[in-house]
């Protein structure tokens, strides 16, 4: 899929904010391109929330073990976030082109542990950009 030069400056944006740390930037690229406008991008601002909760709570399930106290509770939540992450994923790619649309099912959206773990490492970019409207929402409440 081809992206405008929004996109890939946007791209460029968030590997300079991650420091390199963006691993799936293609695969973003594709979701950022199809939530540039119209109902992809109230797609695109909802699923980059819960990718980032998904994430910080993954890591924090990680932290503290199954012993922990908590766990079960933050499982929940997870499976929860999980689960609403998926849709607005499925939804945003409804919006891709037949091909990338079928590949990015297959990589993200299959019932397999390799999906859920390319699933993660999506959530932790897509963390990224919910970390810049973070940052743009604050410059501009500060600019009033």
């Amino acid at each position: 899929m081809e992206l405008s030069k929004a996109t890939s400056d946007l791209l460029l944006e968030l590997d300079t904010l991650s420091g390199g740390a963006i691993k799936r930037r293609a695969d973003l690229g594709i979701l950022l391109e199809c939530g540039r406008d119209g109902p992809g991008r109230k797609a695109l601002d909802e699923l980059s929330f819960f990718a980032k909760f998904l994430h910080r709570t993954h890591g924090i399930m990680a932290r503290i073990g199954r012993d922990g106290e908590g766990y079960g509770r933050l499982l929940k939540e997870f499976t929860d976030a999980s689960a609403k992450t998926t849709a607005l994923l499925a939804e945003l790619l409804s919006g891709a082109p037949d091909d990338e649309r079928r590949r990015l099912t297959a990589t993200y959206l299959a019932m397999t542990p390799g999906a859920l773990d390319n699933l993660l490492a999506l959530c932790r970019d897509l963390s990224w950009y919910k970390n810049r409207l973070i940052d743009v929402r604050a410059r501009r409440e500060g600019a009033r």
